[in-house]
């Protein structure tokens, strides 16, 4: 008898501390939940955090006022309010690519380099019996976030905050990734570059590059539309034109393509 009563006393009081734990757990969960949450409910607390973060648009890195000037004097006829609109539209377009399968939705004026990177997104997407839905994209702000010159070209990069429903299906319609309700909020990068227009340069030659047709001088300010050395114009054989370039997520909160 004496053998069976030690080890039920021993079950009683694992079992008391077992209790006793779980009470001072869920009373420390209470505490940190009305703490950092305003609700006695963790998860319910947890749940609703995670809703207003997916809500909350994030914010970019607004360096427009820096760049802006310093842009403005290399080309003055630069039109701020038109290329922020435009990168804007090349965000849209770019979502609306990769989920309709087609680059018909991009701009015009985008580079074959951009177009073409889409091309590959879609094509490695069907690859693997695999579709990118991204639906009621929002844009909350962009700005200008970086200005540099490289060579024969400029970039202006702009930031663009978006909040989208993105997730990963398979062609029967089965998710895979993300979530078909909880929006993501996310940054693009859109590079707007200042390159030769290949189509005018075609007409001249390649080997004229950014040097004077008259005199052979190098061109050192992209803006210049005469030669410093001799004078002459140099617009009508070195056009240059605004396209976008690239579209990069600057943080990926989840997988996505």
């Amino acid at each position: 008898m004496g053998n069976i009563i030690i080890p039920l006393a021993v079950i009683a009081g694992l079992l008391v501390v077992i209790i006793g734990a779980g009470f001072f757990i869920k009373v420390k969960l209470s505490g940190l939940s009305r703490e950092f949450f305003g609700t006695d409910d963790f998860m319910e607390g947890y749940k609703e955090q995670k809703r207003k973060l997916a809500e909350s648009p994030r914010s970019v890195q607004g360096m427009t006022s820096i760049y802006l000037p310093e842009i403005l004097r290399d080309f003055p006829e630069f039109d701020y309010d038109h290329f922020k609109t435009g990168a804007q539209a090349v965000v849209r377009g770019y979502l609306n690519a990769i989920s309709t399968g087609s680059t018909a939705t991009l701009p015009d004026d985008v580079t074959n380099k951009l177009r073409n990177s889409v091309t590959e997104i879609i094509e490695n997407l069907n690859a693997n019996g695999q579709k990118q839905v991204f639906s009621e994209p929002v844009i909350h702000a962009c700005e200008i976030s970086r200005y540099f010159k490289s060579g024969g070209t400029a970039t202006v990069q702009f930031n663009v905050a978006v909040g989208v429903i993105s997730y990963v299906e398979d062609l029967d319609g089965k998710l895979l990734n993300g979530s078909r309700d909880e929006k993501l909020q996310t940054i693009y990068e859109v590079d707007l570059v200042y390159l030769q227009d290949a189509d005018v340069m075609g007409v001249y030659g390649e080997a004229l590059g950014l040097n004077c047709p008259n005199c052979g001088a190098p061109i050192r300010n992209l803006g210049m539309k005469f030669c410093e050395y001799c004078g002459t114009g140099i617009i009508e054989v070195n056009t240059r034109v605004w396209k976008y370039n690239a579209v990069r997520e600057q943080s990926k909160r989840r997988q996505m393509y």
